[in-house]
């Protein structure tokens, strides 16, 4: 028989396992069997210093948790004893964590824009938790194997333990924590950590997953990223350079601020399409246009002005002159990138094309209006030359 966990929690196998406990997936059984995870925490075996320590962040991860909601954070729902054992039970997730993806990887960089993607909703999380009140609160050890990625491609902070509320009054954290490679400069005991230092992290776990190079090898020391990954961009690469500034005052002072930045790279490296064709950039309720001249265009259009921000789904449409590329998106996805047949399209006549969005929030079918353009500059050029001819012959 199964262990039950408070007569409730059935276990039915691990997830992972370390030093002073597991994570195991268990059903439960008050809500029809739901799937969720239990992280344990085992204080057998330690020293009564050392005990005290393990479980003071463990109470600090359930305090915090339990009262924060955030799509980018795990969801907790319960918190007990039993014995000298201690569970959180929190929401199950379905992925692997970034260290896993890295190892697999074997050094080999991660895609740009994926990697940016994973940066935007770290950011959002980041802010969130910057913002709480009374206090702020800060990360303190975001690092690979605390992310992980779901298979739909939404990233979740894990192991809150060293989290703590940021205090204005205090010069220096009570302890040095973070794991080196990751950690900023002043969590090496120099000064207090406040968001400034989760970003450095961010920056590090970045760089790690732009150039393939493990921090912890070397730590503190951050090789130009485009020595590393030549293709990376300038763009990108100024935006490692700044969260990894030594000084926190020179880095970004805010996770918006970093999100911003992400943001303006990711939607720039949308202007050249495959090819080097350029890309249309849709707007909210206005015609798009399309160059007459094209036999095929690219049109990016926000997921605001498609209703579906922030979730999960994939699209489809039955007309043969538009194409989705790719057809599913996750949460993190700002824009979505439509192939367009312009060669199909008549001059001046507006298209309406039947576009199907099925998310996890439901089906949708968004409004798009799509225009090719007159050639006027031919037009106008062949009028000019007409008149010219007119006025030559009546001479």
């Amino acid at each position: 028989m199964n262990r039950i966990l408070k007569n409730r929690y059935e276990v039915l196998g691990i997830l992972g396992k370390g030093g002073m406990g597991c994570v195991y997936k268990v059903a439960d059984r008050r809500q029809g069997g739901k799937r969720l995870a239990a992280k344990e925490l085992q204080a057998g075996n330690l020293a009564e210093e050392k005990l005290q320590e393990a479980l003071a962040q463990f109470r600090t991860e359930a305090r915090i948790l339990l009262r924060l909601t955030h799509q980018n954070l795990p969801k907790v729902y319960d918190y007990f004893s039993m014995g000298d054992r201690h569970y959180i039970i929190m929401e199950y997730i379905r992925g692997r964590t970034l260290e896993d993806l890295l190892d697999a990887r074997q050094g080999k960089p991660v895609d740009e824009q994926l990697a940016l993607s994973w940066a935007l909703q770290i950011c959002r999380a980041m802010h969130f938790l910057s913002v709480q009140k009374p206090r702020p609160i800060v990360f303190r050890d975001l690092k690979p194997s605390n992310i992980m990625i779901s298979h739909d491609g939404k990233v979740k902070l894990i192991d809150f333990g060293i989290a703590r509320f940021f205090k204005e009054e205090k010069r220096e954290d009570t302890y040095v924590y973070g794991t080196p490679g990751y950690a900023a400069p002043e969590q090496y005991g120099s000064g207090q950590t406040d968001v400034r230092s989760d970003i450095f992290s961010l920056g590090a776990t970045l760089h790690h997953c732009l150039t393939g190079r493990n921090p912890s090898e070397n730590p503190l020391e951050f090789p130009d990223p485009r020595t590393l990954n030549p293709k990376l961009s300038k763009e990108t690469a100024m935006i490692l350079k700044k969260a990894l500034a030594p000084e926190m005052n020179k880095r970004y002072q805010g996770a918006l601020e970093m999100k911003q930045a992400v943001q303006k790279v990711m939607l720039e490296a949308g202007m050249q399409a495959k090819g080097g064709r350029k890309m249309i950039f849709a707007r909210a309720g206005k015609v798009i246009r399309l160059p007459w001249w094209r036999k095929t265009s690219w049109v990016s259009v926000p997921v605001m002005a498609l209703g579906c921000s922030g979730t999960t789904g994939t699209l489809s449409s039955d007309d043969r002159w538009i194409r989705p590329k790719a057809g599913t998106f996750g949460p993190e996805a700002a824009r979505l990138l439509f192939r367009v047949e312009t060669r199909k399209l008549r001059f001046g006549r507006e298209y309406r094309p039947e576009i199907t969005i099925q998310t996890d929030a439901g089906i949708l079918r968004p409004r798009l209006i799509f225009k090719k353009t007159w050639p006027w500059i031919l037009i106008e050029a062949a009028v000019a030359a007409a008149l010219i001819g007119v006025a030559a012959i009546m001479r």
